[in-house]
Formats: C-alpha cells, structure tokens, sequence
C-alpha cells in the first residue's frame, strides 16, 4: 500500500504485478529459503579428486572468459546456446552488451569534453569491476549446473566453494527438480544486484562513483538507457527497445530493472526473436556502430566527421584486473525472499526516437562545454 501510496505522491501510476510461481510453490520455496538463514556456513573441505578437477576445471574456464566485456558477453551467449531453458544467459549477454557500450562511450567522440581522462578512467573501472564481479559469482553457477545435468552431484557443496550466496543452493535444487526458467531468472537478477551491493558498491573506493554529481549527470543523458536491437531498418538502423535505469544506487530498483528487462526481451514474441537474430548475426565489439552504421563508426574519429566516434572495446580500453572482492553473503535478512513473488506487467516500449533524441542533446552539450 505504501509504495503504491508514493507512486501516486510522485504523480506515477502503481505498476501492475503477476505471480513468478504460484502460491503453493512460492510457499515452500519461501520455508527453504528461511531455514537457509539459520544454517551456519559450513565449507566442506571434503572433496574427491574428480570433485576437485571440476572445481579446477569451473575457475579456470571463469578466469579465462572473464578477461574483459567482450570475452564475458560472447561466454553468456554460447552458454544460452547450450542451455536455452537459462533465461538469464540471454537476458546477461544482451545486458553486458550495453555494459560494453557504455564502456566505449567514455572514448566517444561525444564525450571529449565532458570528463576529464581521469574522470574517464574512474567510470570505466566501476563498470568493469562490477560487470567482472557480477561473470565471477554467476558463471561458475550455470557451468556447475551444466555438469550437474550430465552427472547429479551434490551442488550445494561446490556452490560453497565458489562463494555463492545460500539464497541460490534452494534455487538451483529447486530448478534441477522442476525446471522454471522465470523463477531462476528472478533469482539470479536478485543474487547478482544483492551481491553487487553488498561486496562493490558497500565496499570498494568504486561504490563512491555514485554518489558523484556526475553519475547523476549521466543519467539525465540516457548513459544509463539499456537498449535491445530487434528490427532491421532499410536505413541500417535497428529498431530500439528497452528502458533507461534509474536511481543505479538503490539495489531494489536494479532488481525491478533486470525483472522489466528479461519481460520486454522474453514475452513479447516479435523482441525475443528479433534480439536473438541480432546476436546471432553481429558479433559484440563494444562499439555501437555494431547496431547503428549509419550514426556511428570505429574508425578513427577524423576519418568520417558526420559519424559519431565510437571505438571498440579493445581499441577503447587495455584489459584490468582487480584484487577479490570479499566474500560475504548478502543473504541476511528474510524480507528478501519476497522480490521473488512478483513480475512487473510491462509493455513493450520502442526508444528509437528517444535515443536519437539523447545522441544529440549528448553532442550539442559536449560542444557546447568545448568552447566554455
């Protein structure tokens, strides 16, 4: 009642919700996830020599496809491929292809005057910090449950190993048991921003680039707008669907983001098919000429003036490790079990014009702080 009571207040309409699973489900899910948060933390040290081949086997492959954006954004499409009833691979791949662009953004023709190269640098490592945290909780997850449809093991042990959040053991024996795909979805959308939170933003000097005016800046430009590339123009341009993140701090809100997100790229029919022809046909590079030729290119930023600039990743950015994040779990209190009871009932939105729009306030306010 209370947050459709300040929706009103803010002058937005309540958003309209239905159930992930039903009631019955929800409970018994909701009664394993509580006795979780009674279970200490107990790290098996146990392990047979097959068990510690795998484990071997699941940190090398996540140490070698987590080496930059465009190496993790090709390892959720290939896993999707393999695994289609994992939603969230799709939704993760399409999501860290924005992730790579807003990297590229920064090195963008539009933006040479509005940072700083050390302005520059700091927006990057928080995004890289946090797209590398987000690869190295969840890949070892979809790969150890690849091996365990191949061979049932106790999953739950070698969750523990990788620092996986309780939250998921219940999930993940949940899904082996009875696959759905939206159940685990909203669940790996929680663990991921829950963990993001608790271990980057609460944690590390990056948490600290969001509270900068400048982030907010960001915002108020579309920087922050994730954009899903669905239909082919005949003039080179896709059709743009997708919506523009809010308030980035607040881990509630980046949790109802991912669920609108995986609604607008997995129920509407004519999205689903036509971002799945996208990735299959253009190889993620990190620029956005790889949706939109026309507008932009990655070609050096003199060779095609009327193009917007913009580089790929690897021309864009050298590949940076970070020191380990913290291993602590999120999973603390019992209210977070109820962001798994409800979808947001969304419609699909085309940001074609609204994008344009961005481009070019984002050009006009770069050139204008170019002769100030």
């Amino acid at each position: 009642m209370f947050s459709q009571y300040l929706q009103k207040l803010l002058g937005k309409p309540p958003v309209k919700t239905k159930p992930i699973i039903d009631a019955e489900r929800f409970g018994t899910l909701k009664s394993l996830l509580q006795k979780e948060l009674f279970h200490p933390l107990d790290e098996s040290k146990a392990f047979l020599p097959e068990e510690t081949a795998l484990v071997k086997s699941v940190r090398t492959e996540t140490a070698a496809m987590n080496r930059n954006n465009v190496t993790r954004t090709q390892a959720y499409l290939s896993y999707y491929r393999r695994n289609p009833e994992v939603h969230w691979s799709f939704l993760a791949h399409m999501v860290s292809r924005n992730g790579g662009y807003h990297m590229t953004d920064l090195k963008s023709s539009s933006m040479t005057h509005l940072f700083s190269k050390e302005d520059r640098q700091k927006f990057f490592f928080f995004l890289e910090r946090a797209n590398s945290a987000v690869f190295a909780d969840s890949f070892p997850q979809l790969l150890l449950y690849e091996h365990s449809k191949r061979r049932k093991f106790p999953l739950r042990k070698f969750l523990q190993i990788f620092h996986i959040s309780r939250f998921m053991a219940p999930i993940w024996e949940s899904f082996l048991n009875e696959p759905h795909s939206p159940l685990l979805t909203s669940a790996l959308i929680i663990n991921e921003q829950r963990m993001l939170q608790e271990r980057v933003i609460n944690r590390t000097r990056h948490g600290e680039i969001l509270r900068r005016l400048d982030f907010q800046l960001q915002e108020l430009l579309g920087f922050t707008t994730v954009i899903f590339p669905y239909a082919k123009k005949q003039d080179r341009l896709y059709s743009l669907t997708g919506l523009t993140v809010e308030r980035f701090a607040d881990p509630k809100q980046r949790i109802e983001t991912g669920k609108i997100l995986y609604q607008l790229l997995f129920q509407n029919p004519t999205v689903f098919q036509g971002v799945g022809q996208f990735a299959k046909a253009v190889h993620h590079t990190g620029s956005r000429e790889d949706y939109w030729k026309s507008i932009f290119t990655s070609e050096a930023p003199s060779a095609i003036e009327c193009k917007v600039y913009s580089p790929t990743l690897l021309d864009a950015w050298s590949d940076h490790s970070f020191f380990p994040l913290p291993s602590i779990d999120w999973f603390t209190m019992e209210s977070f079990i109820e962001d798994l009871q409800t979808f947001p009932i969304i419609k699909k939105v085309d940001l074609t014009n609204k994008v344009l729009e961005n481009i070019q306030q984002l050009k006009n306010i770069n050139k204008l702080k170019s002769i100030i």
